[in-house]
């Protein structure tokens, strides 16, 4: 590069030599030309020797075209150093920008390079791109990451419903089972389930009913106090509770290698989304949980909830059942002794079957809707049903669960429940009566009452079992009930008077009922006795019992000592002597007013009642509605079962490779059609549902290599998938045939699945 340098400034240089020599010979020649001189060399010199100064101006022309070439060669070269340097920072510049792209288009990242310009705006740009590319990088592989996540947290909660589903006929069972597979699924060393207690007469405790992987000093009957520790305060809260750094004399994991202390511990509440908590589950592990796999294990605590919820309810239900049919059976028992004393009664008053009547339908309506609750034995409510609800105003079990039962009602003395639970837990008896009650908003009810002791299998008080029916508007058309009752049982109310009307005799009880204080104000006919609106009707029935000699029976109504209708219910019959001569007309009844008004109110509870029943016609017909919608959908889920089943075996029956898929008890689930050419099957569809070991007998000879019946078990674990190994079959003739397999084993839920590709 030198040399072409020194060769560039040289040449403008020369040139202008040659260009000024040229010009002085020419100018020469004309000047040798106007002096008429010879061009002979002694002629020449002559002339220059004598003009000298005409010779020396022969040289200017070249000295000038020498200093014009020197210039413009400085110039020229000057410029060439300018572009040349241009072009060198050019080229730097393509270097830098070509590594950078190279980086780019390696994946590598460009925030390491150095010397980078900070006003260049294409490495700029470059610099904003590949930002840009470990951001995009960054989002991708975080959604990636969020797939799988996603993907395996549904396949993880598929196969936990498929153990909730099979499982979820007992509690204990539900609850080893549970914590079995989540140690396996989780990769965990070791869990405990701890589910609450209620029936310790002391309040509410935490028993750990299941655990896995426990060293000698836990055990299956451990028993926390409420809010006790770690697990009693996860419980208490409904929150999970997640710890890194154990300390050393928590827990330990044993194992037949040794012990060790867990890398991580969490503690998740079994609680339900309506936030009915029932216990916490306890895991620890080698390993740091992800907060994925914490939200999965919370998700799987959630649904084993439901189904424990549901558990609890059927037993209930169960119960109820039972508590239903016992009280049918003592409300029989004691229809059938109503029934006796009716009979009894019937002589001196046979239409008081009405009046019983009216009883039994109040006291049938009232068994079937009773309001039901459950106490502990320090008066904190444990359950509620929702006539329970709905009378008090509240939603949820949750809203009022572990309140004192003070909340609820309102006694007399403040020793009222020291009283409860005295006779009820101490003595071993029962309370019953009409006690006030608070609502939620502070609204008075009266609840004719009921608190029983329930008892556990060993004979020791448990809970508090409250029933009552609302009695808020009949609380004093019951007492005047009761009251009637007792009146009616004593004596029945008469009235005797002649056939022209005339009273004879009023009975002590028709006296009171009339409020009479002596019988000497009684009016003295009965016409003054009866209504003016009933004294017509009155006397057709006295001239009807004259005629025909019949028995009245029915309402009549009589005027008391303020002249206001007292109305009874009973019957007139005629008196004769032993001349069949008619003496007097008796009448024998009761007060039937209030049982009128009380009919009345019994005739509104029982349409209510039919309201109720109505309603739940109703939501069963929208439920079979729903269970059919549901079977409809099963049938239309498993006809496209069915044909992507039938799709796909068509499908591998067309493949060049044989296929044999086994399930988990090593029967034939399917074969293709090449493998049936290859095990030379003739039907395919009997072969199905048999042992492999029909196709793939053991045999005596053995050769070199795996052979397929051998190894073909879906229980061998060293059948490891997309790992491809050489085996060899048998044929028909004794021949060897080798093939290369590919075995694929594939799990969903408990349902396993074997197949292997053959060829060769």
């Amino acid at each position: 590069m030198a040399q072409e340098k020194i060769r560039f400034s040289l040449k403008y240089t020369l040139t202008g030599l040659a260009a000024g020599f040229i010009i002085s010979v020419f100018i020469m020649l004309i000047i040798l030309i106007s002096a008429n001189v010879d061009f002979r060399i002694e002629d020449v010199s002559s002339f220059f020797a004598e003009n000298r100064i005409v010779f020396f101006m022969l040289f200017i022309p070249a000295f000038l075209t020498i200093i014009i070439g020197y210039i413009t060669d400085l110039n020229l070269n000057n410029l060439f150093r300018s572009k040349f340097a241009e072009f060198e920072e050019e080229k730097q510049h393509s270097r830098l920008i070509f590594n950078v792209i190279e980086k780019l288009r390696k994946g590598e990242s460009i925030k390491n390079l150095k010397n980078l310009p900070e006003d260049d705006k294409i490495i700029y740009s470059l610099i904003n791109l590949s930002e840009e590319i470990d951001k995009r990088q960054e989002e991708q592989e975080k959604r990636k990451q969020e797939d799988a996540q996603r993907a395996e947290t549904s396949e993880g909660l598929a196969y936990f419903g498929a153990v909730l589903r099979e499982y979820n006929e007992n509690i204990e069972v539900l609850t080893k089972t549970v914590t079995n597979e989540l140690v396996k699924y989780t990769e965990a060393y070791q869990a405990a389930f701890y589910l609450i207690d209620d029936s310790n007469p002391n309040g509410k405790v935490i028993k750990e009913v299941a655990n896995f992987a426990s060293g000698k000093k836990r055990f299956a009957d451990k028993e926390l106090k409420w809010g006790e520790g770690l697990i009693g305060a996860c419980i208490a809260e409904k929150k999970s509770n997640y710890l890194k750094n154990i300390s050393d004399d928590y827990i330990e994991i044993e194992s037949g290698l040794g012990r060790a202390k867990p890398k991580s511990l969490l503690i998740v509440p079994v609680v339900t989304q309506e936030g009915v908590i029932h216990g916490a589950i306890e895991i620890a592990s080698f390993k740091e949980y992800k907060e994925y796999e914490i939200k999965f294990i919370e998700q799987v605590a959630e649904n084993t909830a439901m189904t424990i919820s549901t558990l609890k309810i059927n037993e209930e239900t169960a119960a109820l059942l039972k508590e239903s049919r016992e009280q049918a059976k003592v409300l029989t028992s004691r229809e059938d002794e109503l029934q006796k004393t009716i009979s009894e009664m019937r002589r001196l008053q046979e239409n008081a079957d009405i009046q019983s009547a009216a009883f039994r339908s109040y006291q049938d309506a009232t068994n079937n809707a009773l309001i039901r609750a459950e106490f502990s034995n320090e008066g904190k409510l444990l359950f509620a049903n929702r006539k329970f609800l709905k009378l008090f105003e509240y939603k949820s079990n949750s809203e009022i669960e572990n309140e004192d039962i003070s909340k609820f009602v309102s006694p007399d003395s403040d020793e009222w429940f020291d009283n409860l639970k005295e006779t009820v837990l101490i003595k071993n008896s029962h309370i019953e009566g009409l006690i006030r009650h608070l609502t939620k908003s502070g609204k008075t009810v009266w609840i004719e009452s009921s608190y029983i002791g329930l008892k556990n299998e060993k004979g020791k008080n448990e809970k508090i079992l409250f029933l009552g029916i609302d009695a808020t508007q009949l609380k004093t058309d019951i007492q005047n009930f009761e009251l009637k009752l007792k009146k009616i049982d004593n004596a029945l109310q008469s009235l005797d008077f002649q056939i022209n009307g005339d009273v004879l005799n009023v009975g002590e009880q028709m006296l009171k009922k009339l409020s009479f204080t002596d019988k000497e104000n009684i009016p003295k006919t009965i016409n003054n006795l009866v209504p003016e609106t009933g004294l017509q009707a009155m006397n057709n029935i006295i001239e009807k019992l004259i005629d025909s000699d019949e028995t009245y029976e029915g309402e009549i109504d009589f005027l008391d000592a303020k002249g206001l209708p007292v109305r009874f219910y009973g019957t007139i019959f005629t008196e004769k002597d032993i001349n069949e001569n008619i003496t007097s007309i008796k009448f024998l009844g009761y007060d039937y007013s209030q049982q009128v008004n009380f009919a009345e109110k019994i005739k509104e509870q029982e349409e209510i009642i039919q309201n109720q029943l109505k309603e739940i016609e109703t939501v069963k017909e929208r439920m079979t509605k729903r269970t059919e919608q549901i079977r409809k959908e099963m049938r239309e889920l498993y006809l496209n079962t069915e044909t992507a089943y039938i799709l796909g075996q068509k499908t591998f029956d067309s493949l060049p490779e044989a296929i044999i898929t086994l399930n988990k008890d090593n029967e034939i689930e399917f074969i293709n059609k090449k493998a049936s050419e290859i095990l030379n099957v003739q039907d395919k569809n009997k072969i199905k549902g048999a042992d492999i070991k029909t196709l793939l007998p053991d045999i005596e000879k053995k050769y070199d290599g795996i052979y397929l019946g051998d190894i073909l078990d879906i229980e061998n674990e060293e059948l490891q998938n997309l790992k491809e190994q050489e085996v060899y079959i048998v044929d028909n003739d004794g021949k060897l045939v080798k093939y290369r397999m590919l075995p694929v084993k594939v799990s969903v839920g408990l349902r396993q699945q074997l197949s292997v590709f053959l060829r060769k």
